[in-house]
């Protein structure tokens, strides 16, 4: 049985580490961050080694995982700890390692910071009967057919997923916020070297879809891809759709829209009521236009549309005009309802369960695409249940720092080729 009383390091999200706590204590639900090892053994011909993992495990047991997997001693550096472990369970000594790639992995059990290497080796392996109850070399097309099917560990199938996808011929299903994402906040356009990465992206067998809290009638700005994409997930996820196919549609209840409504009135701040056909718009000061207009460029907001009108509709979104401090003191009003800031001025308030981390689920389900196979990319605030939902999440570099936080990956900003680089990052393109 594993060591219940080892000592662990317990690490901040760079790797610095700040405290120690038990086996026990991080495998408990704690969230203790605590750091490991991950080590890919490929031979010559492409396959890859798995271990399988003894009946007495306290996690995933008999299940088939990395090849070396192992936690980082409390005063031990992450290269000397995949050193020993690749000893331990491999015998294996005179291997060149190559760094992958770094992230956060969390389960209901515990919180790990995954140092991830791979190596090419076709020499002995001797997996240790102590450790480990054996071992082989698996092809890429076994590794394909045994996914999705309590083979292998959920684990090994996301880290493989996200960082050898190429080799299993994996096509991705690709989620864009617009604004701060795909479009520059200063240009008010989409970067060259966006639409050249995703138009390379679409040519290689992957899907292009939108995810924004933008409501359809003012998506205006996306003319140069729009003959790439897929489909879309708008008003935060409260409107889904494929071509003329609504996938799900979750309006806000009467309560709570009269609630927000009366209370802009009352208070005199802007507010965007978005029906389900039509978008009114309350801007007693001007703010509504001034941002809308001025700072994002949207076109298409009619602000002669009267509010009885669209109140008669189905309600998918409200964006009033008010501060984060004053947001909190509403959304306790309307609790069948979820908020989500991308700007400072107006936050997105939307039924519950309705937000971007769901319409991706939504969008998958219907198109039946595997959910670890979904890659977002966004900027702020209501981004951050879509980066979290996604198999892999990435984080602009002009992103939130509580966006950068959830992200398993932070490329550059959109006007430094964000959106290419990362493409790139993960060979995509």
């Amino acid at each position: 049985m594993d060591n219940l009383q080892e000592i662990f390091p317990i690490v901040s999200e760079s790797g610095k580490v700040i405290g120690s706590a038990t086996r026990g204590e991080c495998h408990s639900g704690s969230r203790l961050l605590h750091p490991v090892v991950h080590l890919h053994v490929f031979n010559t011909k492409g396959d890859i080694y798995l271990q399988r993992r003894p009946d007495w495990k306290d996690i995933q047991p008999g299940k088939w995982d990395t090849a070396v997997g192992g936690h980082i001693d409390y005063g031990e550096t992450p290269e000397e700890a995949l050193r020993r472990e690749v000893c331990e369970e491999l015998s294996i000594t005179d291997f060149i390692p190559e760094f992958v790639d770094k992230y956060v992995f969390e389960s209901k059990r515990e919180r790990e910071l995954v140092y991830v290497n791979k190596t090419i080796y076709d020499g002995e392996i001797r997996p240790s009967a102590e450790e480990l109850d054996g071992g082989r070399f698996w092809t890429m097309q076994e590794i394909r057919e045994a996914m999705g099917k309590d083979i292998l560990t959920p684990n090994f199938e996301s880290e493989f997923s996200r960082c050898f996808g190429k080799e299993l011929g994996i096509k991705y299903a690709l989620f864009f916020d617009i604004d701060g994402t795909l479009v520059s906040f200063k240009t008010h356009e989409i970067p060259a070297s966006t639409i050249f990465a995703l138009t390379q992206a679409k040519a290689n067998g992957h899907k292009v879809f939108i995810a924004t809290g933008r409501p359809p009638l003012i998506i205006t700005n996306l003319g140069a891809i729009e003959h790439l994409i897929d489909g879309y997930v708008t008003i935060n996820g409260a409107l889904c759709f494929v071509g003329s196919d609504i996938v799900c549609c979750k309006d806000i209840p009467k309560e709570a829209v009269i609630t927000v409504v009366q209370d802009a009135q009352q208070k005199s701040y802007g507010l965007i009521v978005v029906g389900e056909k039509d978008v009114a718009v309350l801007d007693p000061h001007g703010e509504v236009d001034r941002i809308f207009r001025g700072e994002i460029a949207v076109e298409n907001l009619d602000k002669t549309k009267p509010l009885d009108m669209v109140l008669g509709q189905r309600i998918l979104q409200l964006t009033p005009f008010f501060p984060e401090a004053y947001e909190r003191d509403m959304m306790e009003r309307i609790p069948s309802c979820t908020s989500g800031r991308w700007h400072p001025a107006f936050t997105d308030i939307t039924a519950k369960r309705a937000d971007k981390g769901e319409g991706i689920l939504a969008l998958s389900a219907h198109l039946g695409l595997n959910p670890l196979h979904t890659m977002a990319f966004g900027d702020g605030g209501n981004d951050i249940s879509m980066i979290k939902a996604a198999g892999v999440g990435v984080a602009m570099g002009n992103a939130l720092a509580s966006l950068k936080n959830e992200a398993d990956y932070t490329t550059t900003s959109v006007d430094n080729d964000g959106i290419h680089n990362a493409l790139r990052h993960f060979g995509l393109v």
